[in-house]
Formats: C-alpha cells, sequence, structure tokens
C-alpha cells in the first residue's frame, strides 16, 4: 500500500512551514495526505487522553489510504480554507519569538512539535495575554458526545448521554460526512474543525444512517473544549506551576504498608528540582498524600497539571506527606514568576 503513496518523514519542526501544516503540536505524530501541489485530502493522527495510540491504528491507516487513493483519482483535496490553509504566507517555528532563548540552552537544536506550541504559549505568557484555556487545543468529538470508532474513524461508536450530539439527534452507526460543511473521514478532520469553532456555537452536520443523508446542528456552549485529563499536554507545564519534585504512584503492596487505601492520593518523592520545593522540606523518600487540598489518586503528570491549571505563581499551598510512619503537614510558596525558557 504504501508504494501506492510518495511518503515523506519530517523528524524535526525546524523551518518547517507552519502556517500551511498547523496541527495539534501537544502530539508526537501527524500526517498530512496531500496531492503533488500540497492540497491536502485529509489529516491522520491525534489521540483520546485514556490513550496516544486510541486513533492510530493498522486498520485505520489503511482505510484512510484507500480512501485518499479514491480521493487523488478526481483530484478531490479539500478547498482551501482557515481549516486547511495553503499556507503562502510562511510562518515557521524559530520565528516565533521565544523559540531563540528556548534552543539557545540546547546542545542539539532540534524543534520538537511540542517545542512550538510551547513557545507560543510562552510568547502570550511575555506579553501578558496568556490564559489557562489556550492549553487546550484541538478537542476530541468525544468532548460534544460523539465517540468515534478506533478504526472506521467517521462512524460514531458511542454517543454521550444529555451531550451536543445526543442532543442533536446523533445515534451510533451514524457515518459523519461533513461537519460545517468540512469533509470528515478522521479523527484528525473532526479535531481541526472544532479547533477553529467559537466556545459558543451552533455547528452543522450532515452523516448517513441506513444509507439516507442526514442533517443536524450541534449547539456547543461552555467548557466543552477541555479534556478531563490534559497530563499527557507537554504544553500544560506552560500555563502555571509545578510542584517542583518527581514522583512515583504507590503500588498496592506499599499503600498496604501505609495503610493508604486504593483511590488515595499516594505519590513517592524520586527527584527534587524546585527550590520552592526543598524549601517546603519536601525530601527523597516522602509520601505526597494530599495537595492542596486535592487527597484522590493522581499519577504524578496528572497532579503536575492539576497545579498548572489550577494555581498560580506566588502563591502558598499545603500538602500533607508521609516521612517513616509521621503524618507531616507543610505549606510551599511558588516562586513569584515563571523560570524564563
Amino acid at each position: 500500500m504504501a508504494k501506492k503513496f510518495v511518503c515523506v518523514r519530517i523528524q524535526s519542526m525546524n523551518e518547517v512551514n507552519i502556517a500551511k501544516f498547523p496541527f495539534e503540536f501537544d502530539l508526537t505524530w501527524m500526517s498530512f495526505f496531500q496531492n503533488a501541489e500540497g492540497r491536502t485530502y485529509t489529516r491522520y493522527g491525534g489521540r483520546e487522553d485514556y490513550n496516544p495510540d486510541s486513533h492510530m491504528t493498522k486498520k485505520s491507516l489503511i482505510n484512510v489510504m484507500n480512501q485518499v487513493l479514491d480521493l487523488h483519482k478526481t483530484n478531490a483535496v479539500k478547498p482551501i480554507s482557515p481549516y486547511e490553509p495553503l499556507g503562502e504566507q510562511v510562518k515557521t517555528p524559530e520565528s516565533i519569538p521565544p523559540m531563540k532563548r528556548m534552543l539557545a540552552k540546547r546542545k542539539v537544536k532540534c524543534i520538537h512539535c511540542h517545542d512550538v506550541k510551547n513557545a507560543m504559549l510562552i510568547h502570550h505568557r511575555d506579553q501578558g495575554s496568556l490564559e489557562k484555556e489556550m492549553v487546550f487545543t484541538y478537542p476530541s468529538p468525544k468532548n460534544i458526545g460523539i465517540h468515534l470508532d478506533g478504526d472506521s474513524q467517521s462512524t460514531v461508536k458511542q454517543v454521550t448521554k444529555n451531550s451536543p450530539a445526543a442532543e442533536s439527534g446523533i445515534l451510533p452507526g451514524d457515518q459523519i460526512l461533513t461537519v460545517n460543511q468540512q469533509r470528515v473521514i478522521t479523527f484528525a478532520d473532526f479535531t481541526r474543525i472544532l479547533e477553529l469553532t467559537d466556545k459558543t456555537a451552533s455547528l452543522p452536520l450532515t452523516f448517513k444512517r441506513a444509507g439516507d443523508t442526514h442533517q443536524a446542528t450541534l449547539k456547543l456552549s461552555g467548557d466543552w473544549r477541555k479534556n478531563p485529563d490534559p497530563s499527557w499536554r507537554a504544553s500544560v507545564g506552560v500555563i502555571g506551576p509545578s510542584s517542583g519534585f518527581w514522583g512515583r504512584t504507590l503500588n498496592a503492596q506499599n499503600r498496604k504498608k501505609q495503610n493508604l487505601s486504593e483511590d488515595q492520593l499516594a505519590i513517592e518523592v524520586t527527584f527534587l528540582w524546585g527550590k520552592w520545593a526543598k524549601g517546603a522540606d519536601i525530601r527523597y523518600g516522602d509520601i505526597i498524600t494530599e495537595i492542596d487540598g486535592q487527597k484522590g489518586d493522581m499519577t504524578i503528570r496528572q497532579l503536575q497539571a492539576y497545579l498548572h491549571l489550577n494555581r498560580s505563581w506566588g502563591e502558598t499551598i499545603s500538602f500533607t506527606l508521609r516521612r517513616k510512619g509521621k503524618v507531616i503537614q507543610k505549606k510551599m510558596t511558588f516562586p513569584d514568576k515563571a523560570p524564563n525558557h
């Protein structure tokens, strides 16, 4: 199958025209199917919170490649639009102001995908325009109630109750054709449309059911752009303070020794880097059981994401830890401002 395509692998974002190839830069992989003139047939990639490979399977890729070959017979590319720009005005990651100082600290000057988004957010922070919601880019259709099948990615696998999708009449088994007049073949196609959709919007949609074409309108409002678990996003680290330590979640055996339940926060400190963490007398081997009122079980990445999203530089939080069998309560004050990237 691959022999029917001209495959080009771009291993870094250095000098890539991001005005022509906009995508979810928190990802580590994305594919564009294009013709010889650089016009797009479809995109492929993306993920749900729970699994980086939720929509990257061998079967789905083969399905998409077959569909692209059919589209190519009539050169049925997507129209030039904000959704799929031609990128005539070139913009590279190197043109984002903070990128120069980010790269200055590296021996290898490779620009990763997440570096692009980090640089964008840091620039907003430098300009005083950073908002925490900016981390939630390329929302999943799941956020509005549409769970797409991992293998046949225009097929609705499940619909969330009381969601915009449910209220519009979408049902499992429906095949999405277009959203806001834009062709949808893949999960990535859908997320690109949602990326450019306002927080409050009426989103027209066409779909097939039992061979017939139907129309619906998705009424969107509220915090639908936010994904429940953004801890996989590298960019979340830009928007707020971290704990200043790293750690691992206790397993069942060690929880039992500490008399901690399975659903309780239990992170053993394995690494310290923040002066604020050291100043709060956090030590290697300490077990964090509560932080800023959060007692539920979390991974260290989820704990960091919670702090990034819910706390600001200069604030003071309380936490509880266990050290050699003793329960100790302490406070930690974050630095007044973020470190200079």
